[in-house]
């Protein structure tokens, strides 16, 4: 009777309004789990996502900004390269055509040619400047003996200065042997002539230059 009893009670429906709980745990995990998710998005992911937003964007802007730098350091370096060609060119140009006559050291130069040369110097003397419109001519005049070769050799010497030097108005004269050497000397009268730049044109009161025809080693010579 006992057991009939008990599976009778077992047999009897629930009533609609009990709940399991195993299914209230279940439920409760569930929505812990729900409140956990939406507190670690709303306090971690968002504003970690935010930030790395921040930081992409502020990688990109970096990036910008890096190849601005490099292009302008390209910039900088290709300047300072053309600046440095442009000091080259002036360093040489001022060589070619100093605003400083320097007589004084044109004419330890010439000296110092004319001696390793073998030719003996006699005169260098300063003429009167005469001025052009961007340049002045110095000329100075010489007076030199010595053989043909001494004399080409000394030219030669001149011609490879870099200062400009015109050799003028070359004229030979007075030939004579040296029975020492059977070598024939002459003495050579030369207006050897430099230059200087001029700034803002010619000087006021300045006399216009005479035209003159440069003559070079050979077209001036005559015995």
């Amino acid at each position: 009777m006992a057991t009939a009893k008990k599976n009778t009670q077992l047999s009897q429906p629930r009533a609609l309004g009990s709940i399991n709980p195993n299914a209230l745990v279940v439920g409760a995990w569930v929505v812990a789990v729900l409140a956990v998710g939406a507190l670690y998005y709303t306090m971690f992911y968002t504003p970690l996502d935010e930030n790395r937003q921040m930081e992409e964007t502020r990688r990109g802007t970096l990036q910008t900004q890096r190849r601005q730098v490099e292009e302008d350091l390209r910039r900088y370096n290709s300047d300072q390269a053309e600046l440095a060609r442009a000091r080259q060119r002036e360093e040489s140009l001022r060589q070619v055509l100093p605003s400083d006559p320097d007589i004084p050291g044109f004419i330890r130069n010439v000296n110092a040619l004319a001696e390793a040369s073998g030719l003996q110097l006699s005169l260098i003397r300063p003429v009167e400047e005469r001025v052009e419109q961007y340049y002045a001519r110095i000329p100075v005049e010489l007076k030199i003996r010595g053989g043909f070769l001494q004399l080409a050799r000394f030219f030669h010497s001149v011609s490879q200065l870099p200062r400009v030097i015109n050799m003028e108005n070359i004229r030979l004269r007075q030939p004579t042997l040296d029975p020492a050497t059977n070598e024939w000397h002459l003495e050579a009268d030369v207006q050897a002539t430099t230059f200087r730049s001029v700034e803002g044109g010619p000087r006021n009161g300045a006399a216009a230059p005479r035209n003159q025809t440069g003559r070079g080693v050979t077209d001036g010579a005559r015995p």
